[in-house]
């Protein structure tokens, strides 16, 4: 049997394995995949959303640039009015300064709110041959430089003078970001984004849409276009992108995990199930091969005393009745096997009728052991029944606990000590029990097989005992369904060499059929 489970546990192991490892396999490819392809989306929705706050200072830099490239007078009234507009709606512009290229020499300085700054920067001759050459490609560029650690400089050629003259404006980028840039990140952040500016050198934060230091943790971050030493952070507001990738990672691999776990034991269950039916089916087939052995022997005595008797070979009175007591002595072995075998099939099919009524136990024990005298007498078993109870009174069917006692006390006979066997049937009371012990001083039963007494068709077989103690294997497994329904239980206490206590547990104050 064992080769036959293990041969059927490797197969049911390949074809549940091959298919769970090419899926497994499977999946953790594709959800590698899945999680650069996801990292790869992320990264470039943040990029475009970078992209966007930083076009967004470039278009006012551009519209800074459009309002003094005017063709006008330097230094007139007109430019001093484009300017003192400007500065009335940038407070971030400190200053703006036009210079003629070609004199080398300043056209007009203007400073916001009357405020003087000193202004050294003049673009270099390889700086300005670069913006003109972009000039005649039809593109007017801005370029930037910082000047001090608060302050930057942007300046452009004039497209409107010939790319001769170049205009200069002193920015702090501080208040650029604060207050220009900050509504537009704040539109473009909403409830979704934390976005962040910060100094690249330092590492302090100019402006953020949030005052949490947890989400300024892990956050993506590009340099801004015109202002090289700040940069640009975002992040989402729930998770990182990291953040995000690991727990879908996680979440699938707990399921890889739990699918595998449930195939498994979905494998391990149908193996085990069928080690059971292989095992029940094996006992089964020593069930039919130890009761046919059963019945043989007094189906031969019987046939044999009663051809005996019709020859009449028997000389005596004497012999004539020992033949027919040993003939209705096996007939009744035969008829308690029978009737072991149909109230197990009864029992299974669910067809076994009680008829329960109050039962003193204290009489119906006695009773049961004058029944069985003579093949206790027979076997040289000294039987003795004590109780402690004045009145066991108990709901059960008188036919079925007489049955068990039986099975019991044939058991006890059966696994005695091979001289002076003994054993002792007690009643116990106990709180909400009555307990019938039937004691033996046989060979005890090992700790191992305990457990296994009361399943259907286990017999303990042991050195030469399957031999010695013939049965069927049902009798302790009727034993304990038919406790069940009396709605108590049967318990076993046993050592080995020093014999066995099977206890019925009969409730006392069961007034009503289980």
């Amino acid at each position: 049997m064992i080769r036959t489970v293990a041969k059927i546990s490797l197969v049911l192991l390949v074809i549940v394995a091959l298919p769970l490892s090419f899926y497994l396999v499977r999946e953790f490819s594709t959800l590698t995949k899945n999680e650069k392809m996801v990292q790869r989306v992320f990264s470039t929705q943040l990029e475009s959303i970078l992209y966007s706050v930083n076009q967004y200072s470039e278009n006012v830099v551009n519209q800074w640039r459009q309002s003094l490239d005017q063709p006008v007078a330097p230094g007139g009234d007109v430019e001093k009015g484009l300017v003192d507009n400007l500065f009335q709606n940038n407070r971030s512009v400190l200053a703006i300064r036009f210079l003629d290229l070609a004199s080398h020499q300043v056209e007009a300085e203007y400073f916001n709110s009357g405020k003087a700054i000193r202004i050294d920067e003049w673009p270099a001759p390889a700086e300005i041959e670069k913006l003109q050459d972009y000039l005649k490609s039809n593109y007017q560029r801005v370029d930037s430089k910082m000047m001090t650690d608060s302050t930057l400089m942007l300046y452009f050629l004039q497209k409107n003078r010939e790319g001769e003259h170049a205009c200069q404006l002193v920015i702090n980028p501080r208040t650029f970001v604060l207050q220009t840039m900050s509504p537009q990140i704040q539109q473009i952040a909403q409830d979704l984004f934390f976005i962040s500016v910060s100094d690249s050198t330092s590492g302090s934060v100019v402006y953020s849409t949030e005052a949490n230091d947890e989400l300024a943790g892990k956050i993506e971050k590009a340099a801004m276009w015109y202002f090289p030493s700040y940069q640009l952070g975002i992040r989402l507001k729930a998770k990182t992108l990291e953040e995000l990738a690991s727990e879908r990672t996680q979440r699938d691999n707990y399921m890889l995990i739990g699918l595998t776990i449930v195939v498994l034991l979905g494998l391990y269950f149908v193996i085990w199930n069928i080690r059971k039916e292989m095992k029940l089916a094996e006992l089964k087939s020593e069930f039919v091969s130890n009761v046919s052995h059963e019945i043989r022997t007094p189906l031969a005595l019987i046939s044999m005393y009663a051809e005996t008797l019709l020859l009449k070979r028997v000389k005596t009175e004497a012999k004539q009745e020992e033949y027919l007591h040993t003939i209705h002595q096996e007939s009744g072995r035969l008829t308690d096997i029978v009737n072991r075998i149909l109230n197990f099939s009864r029992l299974e099919k669910n067809r076994l009728k009680y008829q329960f009524s109050m039962v003193d136990l204290g009489e119906l024990v006695p009773e049961i052991m004058v029944s069985m005298k003579s093949h206790l007498e027979a076997s040289q078993v000294d039987c003795r029944f004590s109780s402690q109870v004045d009145q066991a009174l108990v709901y059960a069917d008188s036919d079925v606990v007489k049955t068990m006692l039986v099975n019991l006390v044939d058991n006890a006979i059966k696994y005695s000590a091979e001289k002076d066997k003994k054993i002792d049937i007690r009643l116990v009371k106990k709180a909400k029990h009555v307990w019938v012990e039937v004691e033996d001083n046989g060979i005890g039963i090992s700790s191992k097989n305990q457990k296994h007494v009361f399943e259907q068709f286990f017999r303990v077989t042991e050195g030469d005992l399957a031999h010695k103690a013939k049965g069927s294997g049902l009798g302790l497994n009727l034993v304990k369904r038919m406790m069940k329904t009396h709605g108590g239980s049967v318990a076993l206490r046993s050592k080995l060499g020093e014999g066995s206590t099977f206890i019925l547990k009969f409730p006392v104050k069961k007034q009503n059929h289980a």
